[in-house]
């Protein structure tokens, strides 16, 4: 669910994550009609005979109800009624960006995102609630998508973090509205953490990816120690951070088979410039290089 929502840049793409991810979605509609959807609940795919169970997003956290991860989104006429179209819809009407796997180089180019969000951090005062909330929101998504795609049904060392920084997140009722800005790139790192190729590099990019995530949790960790957050300080700059350490040791030392078992290294691609990542230059370089990004679902 925090991996979809950070991911997403509109509601329909939102959607078409998670199930193609296997989470069964319901919309809640307006009452008295089908065109405007309130909230939702999912449940896990079930087994033949058996009943789902279904939660509300504002029951698994409070910064998941739809109108809180709406503000994150797109949110343009065409974007509100792409989204109910595929809330009406029992499978996707039209694959978009979730489904184009990413170039191996792309992982290098989230080091130098990360790299540079976390030197904006350094200047944001650790009273800004709504900054700090916002960066807990977005690391912890991107930490979100790399657990699933790398530790999978065995949740670790990343499925922890990504935990940790959803509570880091969590807004108090009077405390204002998350803000991404310091960290608008974690979006498209997400992206690649989810559907970039793997080639025999990687680990040791991934050990770089590693060491500039955990700075960001350490300044998430500091920020909660000058505001007298013991408790939250201690958990993100205590063992976790040690975990990612051991996390960089691993990288370091395994190949890309060990580490992504299954995993094949692919050769089609959609560049960065496509997940969201703010790079004007390369941007400019894959209109030279691609037929429009029509042919991909995707936007110029």
């Amino acid at each position: 669910m925090r991996e979809a929502s950070v991911v997403s840049r509109d509601e329909a793409e939102f959607i078409r994550r998670l199930r193609g991810s296997g989470v069964l979605l319901r919309p809640r509609f307006e009452t008295g009609g089908q065109e405007v959807v309130v909230g939702y609940s999912v449940s896990m795919r079930t087994q033949d005979g058996e009943t789902p169970i279904w939660f509300g997003g504002g029951k698994l956290a409070k910064d998941l109800t739809l109108p809180t991860i709406r503000q994150f989104w797109e949110q343009s006429a065409g974007n509100r009624t792409a989204a109910v179209v595929e809330w009406r819809s029992a499978k996707a009407v039209v694959p978009g960006r979730e489904a184009i796997l990413g170039d191996p180089d792309d992982w290098v180019r989230a080091v130098a995102s990360v790299e540079q969000s976390v030197e904006r951090l350094m200047v944001v005062p650790a009273s800004d609630l709504a900054a700090w909330r916002g960066v807990a929101r977005e690391t912890a998504g991107v930490f979100a998508a790399w657990s699933r795609r790398f530790e999978g049904d065995s949740p670790g060392s990343m499925a922890e973090v990504a935990d940790a920084l959803a509570r880091s997140a969590q807004n108090r009722p009077d405390d204002p509205v998350q803000d991404r800005a310091a960290v608008r790139d974690f979006r498209g790192v997400a992206a690649i953490a989810t559907r970039s190729a793997v080639d025999k590099n990687s680990p040791m990019v991934w050990a770089s990816l590693v060491d500039q995530l955990g700075r960001t949790l350490r300044a998430i960790g500091d920020a909660h120690h000058a505001r007298g957050e013991a408790v939250m300080a201690k958990a993100l700059c205590g063992r976790l951070s040690d975990e990612l350490a051991e996390l960089h040791d691993r990288f370091t030392t395994s190949t890309s088979e060990e580490l992504v078992p299954g995993e094949q290294i692919h050769v089609d691609w959609i560049p960065l410039a496509l997940l969201d990542l703010d790079l004007d230059d390369h941007q400019s370089e894959v209109s030279g290089r691609h037929r429009s990004s029509q042919d991909h679902g995707f936007e110029r």
